[in-house]
C-alpha cells in the first residue's frame, strides 16, 4: 500500500523519516525506498527501461512496500540514527559522451549552441552532520572509452541526446541536467559533430526556481583541424536558469582554458 505525502517543490531536500517508516521516491527511471530502524538505514532501489523521456515525472510517498522487492537493497549501520534524509542531485563522475540523434556539420568561422542534457545521481546522506552513506544513478548509462586508441583517452559514459537548438524543444525531466554548450568552430575546416564530450565532473549543479537543474555553460573553442578544443566554462548559472541556486560544487577542479578531446574521437 502506498499513500502519498504533500508534495514538495522538487524532490530533492531533507525529508524526515521515522523509525520503521518507509519512503519511497520515483524519479524518472529510479524507484527510491528507504527505511529507518533504531541503529540502521536501508536502502533500495531498481529502475526500469519502459518510461517515457519526454513525460518524465516525481513523486514522493509512504510506502509499506518491502524493500527486498526491489532489485538492489543495501544496509547502512550506524551507532543511533536520526531520521533526517538528504537527498542532492549530482552530476555524473566522469565525463559524459552525448551522440546527437542526428550528427550535423558546423563550417568554419561558425557557432553554434546546443542545450544538452546529461544524467543524474542522487546522494544520500544522514543526520544534520550530512553523513554520506551512497550515490546512485537515477539512470545509468552505458561505459564508453573516448580517445583514438586503447592508449589515448578516457574511459566516460555514453547518453544519447538531441543537441537542441532551441531550449523550448527541450523537455523538462526531473532526471538530468541541462548544460548550455557553445561551441566555436574557429579552423578553417568544417566540424562534423558526431559525439560531444561534456565535462560533467568539472561543473557545479544549479536549480532554477521552476524546478530544472543546470550546469554553467560551456565554450569549447576549435581553433585547429582536429578534436581537440579549448575548455572555458562561466562561473555562475546560465542566464536561461531563472532565480537559480547552487547545490553542490563541481567533483573536480581544473584551469581555465584547458584543452580537452571533445568531439567524435570513440576508439572501437
Amino acid at each position: 500500500m502506498t499513500s502519498e505525502i504533500q508534495p514538495p517543490t522538487s524532490w530533492w531536500g531533507d525529508y524526515n523519516v521515522g523509525i520503521g517508516q518507509n519512503r519511497q521516491w520515483r524519479i524518472g527511471p529510479l524507484t527510491l525506498i528507504a527505511r529507518c530502524l533504531s541503529a540502521e538505514w536501508q536502502i533500495a532501489h531498481e529502475r526500469t527501461g519502459e518510461f517515457d523521456e519526454n513525460r518524465a515525472t516525481w513523486n514522493v510517498s509512504d510506502t509499506d512496500v518491502p524493500l527486498d522487492t526491489l532489485a538492489n537493497i543495501a544496509r547502512y549501520i550506524f551507532h543511533e540514527t536520526a531520521g533526517l534524509l538528504t537527498l542532492t542531485p549530482l552530476l555524473a563522475d566522469r565525463p559524459v559522451i552525448s551522440r546527437p540523434h542526428t550528427p550535423f556539420n558546423l563550417p568554419g568561422g561558425e557557432t553554434v549552441t546546443l542545450y544538452v542534457s546529461t544524467p543524474l545521481w542522487v546522494d544520500l546522506a544522514v543526520g544534520s552532520s550530512h553523513k554520506k552513506m551512497t550515490e546512485i544513478a537515477i539512470q545509468r548509462p552505458s561505459d564508453t572509452w573516448f580517445g583514438p586508441s586503447t592508449q589515448e583517452g578516457e574511459l566516460c559514459y555514453a547518453t544519447t541526446t538531441h543537441c537542441r537548438l532551441n531550449l523550448k524543444d527541450l523537455p523538462q525531466r526531473p532526471h538530468r541536467a541541462i548544460t548550455p554548450v557553445v561551441i566555436r568552430n574557429q579552423a578553417d575546416t568544417t566540424l562534423s559533430v558526431e559525439r560531444l564530450n561534456v565535462p560533467a565532473p568539472l561543473l557545479p549543479l544549479y536549480a532554477a526556481s521552476n524546478g530544472r537543474l543546470w550546469t554553467p555553460k560551456v565554450t569549447l573553442i576549435r581553433e585547429e583541424d582536429g578534436d581537440m578544443a579549448e575548455l572555458k566554462f562561466d562561473d555562475t548559472p546560465p542566464q536561461e536558469a531563472q532565480q537559480a541556486i547552487q547545490l553542490n560544487q563541481p567533483r573536480k577542479t581544473t584551469s581555465e582554458g584547458m584543452l580537452i578531446r571533445a568531439f567524435s574521437a570513440v576508439f572501437s
